[in-house]
């Protein structure tokens, strides 16, 4: 009796255990080295410029699919015309991956024009294209048989015979000229279109990026950084493609010395691998502001009296950060989002002679596995401070805005340089200084479910490895209990 019970446990463990059972396409499962780059789903998408056809590019996406991926489909962009397709099938709105193909492209025509809140980001004309990398790409979903959930690496290319630069997460394709600057071994790259009148110089924009790459020693210090000039005619400000990465886009007609420098907060984006949850959304732009205003500062870029009027702004004083729904405008998160940044960051040089400062807090921030939430917040603060500031914090994001003591933050002479690894983020994008208002937002009014839904989607965690483990087990154990 007691062997029969065993062995139903067994049968029932094999049977939930089993492929169909999870939903999962059956098959022989491949032995892969999960460490192994090939374990990763690679998409290419190659771009080129459609002259007859003004608005639209012609992309070319080659999927390369490793083989413990058993099952894996795409969904083109909005307003996507397929013009031919390689190892793929069509099923419904998506394309499938034949089973038997390892490579497989598509090739299509699609839109180019980004708006954001603050308008128009991109655009393809008669003369230039300039692009991000979420407009072309596919959204996918997939199966795999063994080992953690496979990678969705992207990137881009210029098609050949295309004049550009291809940057990770964006694309300009027109006439153009490029000038680098070097610093501290890695590169800055300023990506000028001939359609764009640049009117600061290109070495005081090269150097005020060059002194923020120093002065940040949070997030990922990436080897080759591009800054893409948007022509004048696209929307005054900035926009970062995906925050974490090494891509910005900014307006020719941007000023560099101001407290609100779009040169620098947008660098100050591809610093941020920190993941937020929705309260704490506000301390992406509130923390980029704030650097802005004080690296800029600090490299003698504004003095020391639009440093402090900056800091201390006394707009959206009252906003609960938290409650984005409670918001009289999107400014709230810039402005007292600053003020907010700039309190704690006095508050830690004070406790720490200043050794440590709220870039120690994003640092520590940006290690977490978990999304930052307030307590998160207050608690990595705290900790940073060596000090219990749990209320101060919590007040001074959800109540009236901080006193800060400026005083405290008239250091100069920041010079230091950071390194981490890289992670994908979601996009962020900076109106001109002249709006008053706000100095940065994320595209579409801030929702971030239409970001997230952008992102690629898997169908299954991997629950075949774990739940295989058990029935494995169980049959040792039947064969344990045989007399």
């Amino acid at each position: 009796m007691r062997t029969q019970t065993v062995a139903g446990l067994v049968c029932l463990l094999l049977i939930c255990t089993s492929p169909a059972a999870l939903g999962v396409e059956a098959g022989t499962p491949t032995q892969i080295d999960t460490g192994d780059a090939d374990s990763s789903i690679s998409v290419r998408y190659a771009i080129e410029r459609l002259p007859s056809q003004t608005g639209r590019v012609c992309v070319t996406a080659t999927i390369a699919r490793p083989q413990h991926v058993t099952g894996l489909s795409v969904r083109t962009p909005a307003e996507t015309t397929v013009l031919r397709a390689d190892g793929l099938r069509p099923d419904g709105d998506r394309w499938r991956i034949s089973d038997d193909t390892e490579t497989a492209r598509l090739t299509y025509t699609v839109p180019v024009g980004l708006t954001t809140t603050f308008g128009q980001r991109t655009a393809d004309t008669d003369r230039w294209t300039l692009l991000a990398r979420q407009e072309v790409s596919l959204r996918a979903r997939w199966r795999w048989h063994v080992g953690p959930r496979p990678a969705w690496n992207e990137s881009l290319a210029l098609a050949a015979g295309q004049r550009g630069v291809a940057g990770a997460t964006a694309v300009y394709i027109g006439p153009h000229e490029r000038e680098t600057r070097t610093v501290d071994g890695d590169r800055i790259t300023l990506v000028v279109p001939a359609a764009a009148d640049l009117r600061p110089g290109r070495a005081a924009v090269l150097d005020s990026i060059s002194h923020a790459k120093r002065a940040s020693t949070a997030g990922p210090d990436h080897g080759h950084i591009r800054v893409f000039v948007a022509p004048n005619e696209l929307a005054a400000g900035g926009y970062t493609p995906s925050n974490g990465e090494s891509d910005v886009i900014v307006n020719a007609g941007e000023p560099v010395r101001s407290p609100l420098s779009v040169w620098v907060h947008e660098y100050r984006h591809t610093r941020q691998t920190f993941e937020t949850a929705p309260a704490m959304d506000w301390l992406e732009e509130g923390s980029a502001d704030y650097h802005t205003a004080f690296f800029t500062y600090s490299a003698g870029g504004i003095d020391e009296n639009r440093f402090r009027e900056r800091i201390t702004t006394e707009r959206h004083e009252t906003a609960d950060l938290t409650r984005p729904d409670s918001w009289d405008g999107p400014g709230a998160q810039y402005h007292k989002g600053t003020r907010v940044v700039a309190a704690i960051d006095a508050r830690l040089r004070q406790a720490t002679d200043g050794d440590r400062t709220f870039e120690t807090v994003l640092d520590r921030l940006t290690r977490q596995d978990e999304r930052v939430t307030l307590a998160l917040f207050a608690e990595t603060v705290s900790a940073v401070a060596g000090d219990d500031l749990d209320a101060f914090v919590r007040e001074s994001v959800t109540g009236n805005a901080p006193s800060v003591p400026a005083d405290a933050l008239a250091d100069r002479d920041l010079r230091r340089s950071g390194a981490a690894d890289t992670t994908d983020r979601r996009a962020n994008a900076a109106p001109s200084v002249d709006d008053t208002a706000v100095t940065a937002t994320n595209p579409a009014g801030g929702n971030r479910d239409s970001l997230d839904a952008a992102r690629p989607v898997t169908d299954r965690h991997g629950e075949w490895t774990v739940l295989g483990t058990l029935g494995m087990l169980s049959v040792l154990l039947a064969r344990r209990q045989r007399p």
